[in-house]
């Protein structure tokens, strides 16, 4: 009987009559085990809650590394666009060669124009920015488009202005041409229009300067 457990041997003293109060023990015995099995379940329990805590914990970690991941990200673009735009070519403009025919350009329909932060980016992208000067119909014939390269342009409360000064010279003979306004063309495809508020009249021979006068 010595490699009895403790519950056997009640269990054997009760059935042999040698212990009256061996119901007794075994049911305090039985309480005693099933407090156990209760505080065994509840740590249980506690702990699944604490793994799920800790799960929680883990999920709002990761997010919250993962937004700081976005931002770092976001703070590094700004700051290589701001150095790409301080190592910005110097503006320049330069006479274009004159079309042998005058193109056909004036204003555009609302959804075939660009503007704002697209027409910028057009620009950024584009190879070879040109403005060309119309009679609302055609390019006005005997004054030569201009290209446009590097850092020309900056923001105006109406949209993109050009900042250089864009001085323009009449035809060499002739009579006077009229400006209605101002196409912008991107790569051999015009993309925006400015009109003047007034027509511009401009004798032959004549220097007229267009500082602040473009604006998309």
């Amino acid at each position: 009987m010595n490699d009895m457990t403790r519950d056997q041997q009640l269990l054997e003293e009760f059935k042999e009559g040698l212990d009256k109060d061996g119901p007794v023990v075994l049911a305090q015995r039985v309480a005693e085990l099933e407090g156990e099995v209760k505080l065994l379940n509840e740590a249980l329990d506690a702990s699944e809650e604490e793994g799920s805590s800790i799960d929680d914990q883990i999920r709002k970690l990761t997010e919250d590394l993962e937004a700081a991941q976005t931002e770092r990200d976001s703070a590094i673009a700004r700051a290589e666009k701001a150095e790409g735009g301080e190592k910005k070519a110097k503006a320049s403009l330069t006479k274009a060669t004159t079309p042998a025919k005058p193109r056909k350009i004036g204003a555009l329909d609302e959804d075939k124009a660009l503007a704002g932060d697209d027409l910028r980016k057009a620009i950024d992208k584009a190879d070879e920015v040109q403005i060309a000067f119309s009679d609302g119909m055609r390019e006005v014939h005997g004054i030569a488009p201009i290209n446009v390269a590097g850092d020309a342009w900056g923001d105006h409360q109406f949209g993109l202005v050009l900042k250089e000064d864009a001085t323009i010279e009449g035809p060499r003979e002739g009579s006077s041409v009229t400006i209605d306004g101002y196409a912008l063309i991107l790569d051999g495809k015009h993309v925006a229009y400015a009109r003047r508020s007034t027509p511009l009249q401009v004798a032959p021979g004549q220097r007229v300067s267009l500082k602040d006068d473009i604006i998309f």
